[in-house]
């Protein structure tokens, strides 16, 4: 049995990030590194974050339209592709690609689209980095007028 989608209120907050991920890293290493400030950073602690985590984060607010936010992380990260490799090898990491996504259940909203086009296909082959998805209710009718 599937668990439901989790419910997030009245507004749209889309957003995707990139993310180095381990148990244990130096994420300002990566910081100097990549020549990027993360937006966020969380180290492994218990019981949660059960991970550290270094984030750089699009927002996308109430847009549909995410490919143009994943086109503009890819331009960002695709000259970096050797400091990243270089990077999960030294320090052991897994990266990852990440999209949480709110679905309007008003019948009069478009849902968020995007696509994987070959420019990003390469990029998650060369640098092994994973997709992961986050889906959330939203519920905007009566909110819109």
């Amino acid at each position: 049995m599937h668990e439901k989608l989790t419910y997030s209120g009245h507004e749209c907050k889309n957003y995707l990030y990139f993310s180095f991920d381990a148990d244990y890293f130096d994420t300002k290493k990566i910081t100097d590194e990549m020549n990027m400030a993360p937006n966020s950073v969380m180290i492994k602690n218990e019981p949660i974050p059960k991970s550290t985590a270094w984030k750089y984060q699009l927002d996308a607010g109430n847009e549909i339209d995410l490919e143009k936010y994943l086109q503009e992380l890819i331009d960002m990260l695709e000259p970096k592709t050797e400091i990243i490799n270089r990077l999960k090898n030294q320090f052991d990491l897994t990266t990852r690609i990440q999209f949480v996504i709110d679905i309007d259940v008003n019948p009069e909203s478009s849902t968020p689209y995007f696509g994987l086009n070959k420019k990003v296909i390469d990029f998650l082959a060369k640098t092994g980095t994973e997709v992961d998805f986050d889906l959330y209710k939203t519920n905007t009718i009566g909110t819109l007028q």
